[in-house]
């Protein structure tokens, strides 16, 4: 199974620019969006195909979910475009992506050591996001 270990949105002038990937078979390029799958995110199981163009030394990646959705489908998680700006910055939208970054990690070691299964494992991870959104909120009341 090849997961997605690192997702970072590029940016050129301050606007978002397209995605570095790099994969957990040490795969690294740069994410074809109009081709592959939205709503990406690290941890998430995929296939792909790599592509270099002619003269380059870096691959084009057209990614895919393999066989559904590893993580929850949520906002601040799942398309990183939507992600706060410099201009937009807000501390909770932080703690949120933070903790919910942490509730997919935590749910994504828990399936590789075989505790829990693909579904309870997204299950369990929606679980904790709720949660973890639902603290955060009420601290900043």
């Amino acid at each position: 199974m090849i997961t997605i270990t690192k997702l970072e949105q590029q940016f050129k002038d301050n606007k978002p620019n397209g995605f570095k990937v790099t994969l957990s078979d040490t795969t690294f390029g740069y994410l074809v969006e109009k081709d592959s799958d939205k709503g990406l995110v690290e941890g998430e199981a995929v296939t792909y195909t790599a592509e270099t163009p002619a003269g380059k030394t870096y691959k084009k990646l057209t990614i895919k979910k393999a066989g559904g959705q590893a993580v929850p489908a949520s906002p601040q998680s799942v398309p990183q475009q939507f992600l706060p700006t410099v201009g937009l910055y807000s501390k909770t939208l932080e703690l949120k992506f933070d903790a919910r970054m942490k509730c997919i990690q935590i749910a994504h070691d828990a399936f590789l050591a075989g505790k829990l299964d693909d579904k309870e494992a997204q299950t369990h991870c929606r679980e904790w996001v709720v949660m973890s959104d639902a603290l955060i909120d009420d601290l900043n009341r």
